[in-house]
């Protein structure tokens, strides 16, 4: 068996990977103040949203093919590999989700939760998520997990494991992982709040990727994403239709 930790070969150079990856760090923390904060709800900024969500999908493409002249397919992990990734990231994914449940219930972020919960609402409505709830949950647990991890994980710590120690690249693709996170709860909860959650996610992306690195697969990280995401509805779901009433 060969050893799950070795990264793929290098073959373009370390300048042309900093200018594909530089801009992938940023461009979604400088998106979501134009869509979350500065023009919410508004034509300009539902644009925007579309616009970062098209980049997450086609830029790693792109940059791979046609700026990297790269193999699209860098690893091929064996079954057991797929398995114990999924297997890991379900075991983290469900120990988050409890922990959250934990939290909310015997800490104070119960009560910042029930304190922002007109809050949420307004904001959930004001995206149109509202009446369709149960859709967003799942388009957004499957689908777009599925998009970050091939973003974040595949492409953008993929690259910066080839520029600086893996350790760096976990905590550079985190960064700016969480970095727009924290810009999005933001709108949600005050910033000391949003701050922590935004560090939560931070703590997510490293487990993440280190979970890819190992494995040489992203099914794990996006089952355990998945699982995450799913729990975070879930308080959503409380929030705004069982504890409102």
């Amino acid at each position: 068996m060969t050893d799950s930790t070795q990264t793929p070969p290098l073959t373009a150079s370390k300048r042309t990977r900093w200018l594909v990856v530089g801009p992938a760090l940023v461009l979604p923390l400088m998106a979501s103040f134009f869509y979350f904060v500065l023009f919410p709800g508004t034509a300009f900024g539902n644009a925007f949203y579309t616009a970062i969500k098209i980049f997450l999908l086609t830029w790693p493409v792109i940059a791979t093919w046609l700026i990297l002249r790269e193999r699209f397919t860098r690893e091929r992990p064996g079954l057991f590999h797929r398995r114990k990734s999924m297997l890991v990231g379900a075991l983290f994914g469900l120990a988050v989700v409890g922990l959250m449940l934990l939290l909310k219930e015997f800490t104070p972020m119960g009560e910042v939760l029930q304190q922002n919960g007109a809050r949420i609402r307004e904001r959930v409505e004001g995206l149109g998520m509202l009446h369709h709830f149960t859709l967003a949950a799942f388009a957004i647990s499957i689908v777009h997990a599925g998009l970050e991890e091939f973003y974040w994980r595949w492409f953008v710590y993929g690259n910066l494991r080839h520029l600086v120690s893996q350790p760096w690249a976990h905590g550079l693709a985190a960064t700016g992982f969480l970095s727009h996170h924290i810009v999005i709860t933001s709108q949600f909860f005050p910033l000391g709040f949003a701050i922590f959650l935004g560090i939560c996610v931070g703590i997510g992306g490293v487990f993440w990727s280190w979970l890819y690195q190992k494995h040489r697969t992203l099914w794990g990280a996006w089952f355990s994403h998945m699982i995450v995401d799913f729990g975070i509805f879930w308080i959503g779901y409380q929030l705004l239709f069982l504890h409102a009433r």
